[in-house]
């Protein structure tokens, strides 16, 4: 056949309805698929992200790679998939802070959560309050009575400024009557580190980055919000059960892709993040890192989204950190 001819040819296959599309999906099968976790390796999202990702490169017959984009509380990470091709290859897995409370706290933030198109939703997490040798409390009432007789000290860790971490520090500092001073990481694993090393008085993150010094003995989770104890964690006591009620709400996590990637591309991916989210050997080693397993469609992640936005601007703004 002369190039004219398969030229010609191949330009009328392309006008079929859905067929460029279904030969674009081919070559992106093809392709390395990069889920982006926007804090340090050891944290929550880098556990999850892992552990998806060794189960989905099999899945979907091509290769699946985690990329850490830590810093400014998940906005470098967002940005960049945000701006990503809407090919398929590329995904963000962002919690509620970077998905809901971070757009509405930062006029700055730079990148717009309702443009990413929702692929599937992860597994809900409770924020833990933890110390260490700082401190030397073992229940939240010593670390309370230790931080109101050090005023000076009375710091938290947090991954991100108004994050629902940041927000459970001020709550609590409300709470206990005291005014503690926020220091915004890259992530919950160094916090813990920096809690480890008594250079810090108390760090809010997910239960999950704190999980192994925990149980490791090194320091402390003192309490974790919900209204039941994190899986993993059997022996954190909730914030009511300490003895102080509000700190009810946990968090969520999913994956996102780039705006306007076609919902051809997405719904493999997330029917089979789904699927493995679902089994009975994923659950319980995510469990034990208290991560609670919940796979859930684009559409129920979208919920999540909108649910919280709603729900968090008030509070926001009444921590001076809304717009």
């Amino acid at each position: 056949m002369s190039r004219m001819g398969r030229r010609g040819l191949l330009g009328g296959a392309l006008a079929l309805p859905g067929l460029g599309l279904g030969l674009r999906a081919a070559a992106q099968s093809a392709r390395a698929l990069t889920i982006v976790a926007p804090f340090p390796a050891g944290g929550s999202s880098d556990i999850l992200a892992r552990v998806v990702a060794e189960r989905l490169g099999p899945m979907l017959g091509r290769s699946v790679v985690v990329e850490n984009v830590s810093g400014a509380g998940g906005r470098i990470a967002a940005r960049g998939v945000e701006a990503a091709a809407p090919d398929g290859t590329r995904l963000l897995l962002a919690n509620t802070s970077v998905a809901a409370l971070t757009p509405l706290s930062d006029p700055q933030a730079g990148y717009d959560p309702l443009r990413f198109v929702p692929v599937a939703g992860a597994a809900e997490f409770a924020a833990g309050l933890a110390s260490g040798p700082m401190t030397g409390a073992t229940t939240l009432a010593e670390l309370t009575a230790w931080l109101r007789a050090n005023p000076t000290r009375a710091n938290y860790g947090v991954p991100a400024t108004g994050s629902l971490p940041h927000l459970t520090g001020i709550l609590y500092g409300r709470v206990i009557g005291l005014e503690l001073t926020v220091v915004p990481y890259r992530g919950g694993a160094p916090i813990a580190q920096d809690l480890l090393a008594g250079n810090l008085a108390v760090g809010i993150a997910a239960a999950a980055d704190f999980a192994g010094v925990h149980q490791g003995g090194r320091a402390r989770l003192l309490a974790v919000t919900g209204t039941r104890r994190s899986p993993g964690l059997p022996d954190v006591p909730t914030f009511t059960e300490a003895g102080l009620a509000g700190f009810e709400a946990n968090a969520w996590t999913g994956f996102f892709a780039p705006p306007d990637t076609p919902e051809a591309l997405v719904a493999p991916i997330g029917a089979a993040i789904r699927t493995i989210l679902a089994d009975a050997t994923v659950r319980a080693r995510l469990e034990q890192v208290a991560l609670i397993p919940a796979p859930s469609d684009g559409t129920a992640l979208r919920g999540w989204l909108e649910r919280d936005r709603a729900a968090f601007r008030p509070l926001l703004a009444a921590a001076g950190l809304g717009r």
